[in-house]
């Protein structure tokens, strides 16, 4: 029996651009973030024991993608603290103007501040402005410099109000904006030559378990509803297991919330590539991820029949592939 949920069904798409501000106020913002002890201690076994044993158990894990890449991992690969140190070994951040697209609440900020930037801009195409609030002021006792963020979609941004960027970075976005070449363009002329932008994506990637952030909640085996059902079918699945209410919802992931949105590229991994390379990026690294619950959901036979047969051009690796995190470049003119 279908359960009506009378927020996903009530309320309006453009609310949520709008009127709903969906600052988590249940989380504190922590200007410590990524540097408690624990913190500290799973990065470093990460770094110099997991990530190495990986890298060697998976080193051609993805054999039937079209592209090289530098290694795999299983989800989740490192932290957000470990792949900003990542980025930093390839682009100082020090004394960088930064740019980060869909920043959301923001809380992650006193993370890239302990590198020293000139300047963060941020901006996020929902509203957050209560938690804006929060880590301008909060952000000053780390160090005290220009922090801007505002609610804006990314088309939108233009060089001659914000300027131009050393960085770029980008956190679980670009598999919800619904022009990705678009997008793409836009990053590439907000870059200053020799920049960089780094982006992990994916968290996951449309086509692998969970893709839509929502199917597989209640019953991992229906993981893929988001590419096996049909549309009513699918979005009566959706209102059975959204959260009774918004902030319950909220709390839970915002899974519901994206579904009624609409936010995914809907790409495979291999077009996100294709894209970077057709607006001039040059791909520096890649790590991909791969998703262990698609892994185990595949040996079910009848579901791995239907998504084949659903996209007769993928493979498996399609469907495993969860993450890039990736560094590109704006090569200055030879």
């Amino acid at each position: 029996m279908t359960i009506k949920k009378h927020w996903i069904e009530d309320t309006k798409q453009e609310d949520f651009f709008s009127s709903i501000d969906i600052s988590s106020t249940h989380i504190p913002f922590d200007p410590n973030i990524g540097y408690s002890p624990r913190e500290i201690v799973r990065d470093f076994y990460d770094l110099f024991f997991r990530r190495r044993i990986y890298q060697f158990i998976y080193k051609n894990y993805f054999k039937n993608l079209p592209y090289k890449y530098d290694y795999a991992l299983p989800a989740k690969g490192f932290s957000n603290k470990a792949r900003i140190n990542w980025l930093n070994r390839h682009k100082k951040i020090k004394g960088s103007r930064v740019l980060i697209i869909g920043v959301g609440n923001g809380y992650g900020i006193p993370m890239w501040l302990r590198y020293q930037p000139k300047e963060i801009v941020g901006n996020d195409v929902l509203n957050y402005e209560k938690a804006f609030e929060v880590v301008r002021k909060e952000s000053k006792s780390i160090i005290d410099i220009p922090i801007k963020l505002f609610q804006k979609d990314i088309e939108d941004l233009n060089t001659h109000k914000i300027g131009t960027f050393d960085i770029i970075a980008s956190e679980a976005v670009f598999e919800h904006v619904r022009n990705m070449e678009h997008v793409a363009e836009k990053c590439y002329r907000l870059l200053n030559t020799n920049g960089v932008m780094y982006a992990s994506y994916g968290g996951p990637l449309w086509y692998t378990w969970g893709g839509d952030h929502f199917s597989g909640r209640e019953n991992k085996n229906n993981g893929f509803n988001h590419l096996l059902l049909e549309q009513k079918e699918y979005w009566e699945y959706v209102k059975a297991n959204v959260k009774p209410t918004f902030e319950a919802e909220l709390k839970a992931g915002a899974g519901g919330i994206l579904v009624k949105l609409d936010l995914f590229s809907k790409l495979n991994s291999p077009q996100y590539l294709e894209i970077f390379q057709k607006v001039g990026f040059t791909v520096k690294k890649l790590v991909l991820e791969f998703c262990p619950i698609a892994v185990e959901v595949l040996k079910n036979k009848e579901i791995r029949d239907r998504l084949i047969a659903g996209h007769p051009d993928f493979t498996e690796d399609d469907f495993k592939c969860r993450t890039h995190i990736i560094l590109l470049e704006k090569a200055g003119s030879n």
